[in-house]
């Protein structure tokens, strides 16, 4: 019987320490492989999870999961550098209790193809509401600027001036286009244009809601060097 007992305390002992020592780098795997399957890709992608006890992994539970990458990819949604906590995270349903991190360099491209550059974004919130903080500058917006007027009027911008709170002049052709930036029921950006000198009717998009643009604008306050924009998330647009 002792020797039965001693048997199984050294088995016990085993789990114990190969949990410590190779769950979670195993964990870090299977994390990767799931963002890949997902469509998530990186150079590299790399995914750090810890739990304490490391056996908590197995029930599917993992305190904290970081994920770094460079020169991500996901979908139509691109960024230079992700730098992503996940803390509370449970493993089967895909649940975080908190999120937050940083994302620099993105590229959005929604369907009209024109490419929407956003300096950086800090993310923060839960896996259900993740809050972002989108910082553009000058050059991101009148490269947003200038795809939608070029599509509205048929003219490119040669210079965008911004002032706080939301005002906006664009000159396009020579003639000074002036009005403000909002935010409209949909959760898009638009510009409304108080000049008549151009045959503009209606608001025009500048960030539009939809596929390879996964979020919704809240706020927009504008500086002479760029905009700060606050936005939810769609957490469907990342459930693979």
């Amino acid at each position: 019987m002792r020797g039965c007992l001693t048997f199984l305390l050294l088995v016990i002992v085993t789990i114990l320490v190969a949990s410590w020592l190779f769950l979670p780098a195993v964990a870090g795997g299977a994390v990767v492989a799931a963002l890949g399957s997902a469509g998530f890709t990186g150079s590299p992608a790399s995914a750090t999870v810890s739990s304490d006890p490391p056996i908590e992994l197995l029930g599917g539970h993992a305190d904290r999961i970081v994920i770094q990458a460079r020169d991500a990819m996901f979908h139509e949604l691109s960024a230079a550098t992700v730098d992503l906590t996940l803390t509370d995270v449970g493993l089967i349903d895909r649940t975080a209790g908190i999120v937050s991190g940083t994302l620099t360099g993105i590229r959005m491209v929604p369907r009209s193809g024109h490419v929407l550059p956003v300096s950086s974004a800090k993310l923060s919130g839960s896996s259900s509401a993740i809050q972002a903080r989108l910082s553009l500058s000058l050059a991101d917006v009148s490269a947003i600027a200038a795809s939608a007027m070029t599509s509205a009027t048929g003219g490119a911008p040669s210079k965008v001036t911004l002032a706080a709170p939301d005002k906006v002049s664009i000159v396009v052709s020579g003639v000074t286009v002036s009005g403000r930036l909002a935010v409209d029921g949909q959760g898009g950006l638009v510009f409304r244009s108080t000049a008549t000198s151009l045959a503009i009717t209606g608001p025009i998009d500048l960030i539009r809601p939809g596929p390879g643009v996964p979020i919704r604008i809240r706020t927009v306050a504008l500086t002479a060097s760029g905009a700060i924009l606050t936005a939810t998330v769609d957490p469907a647009a990342f459930s693979g």
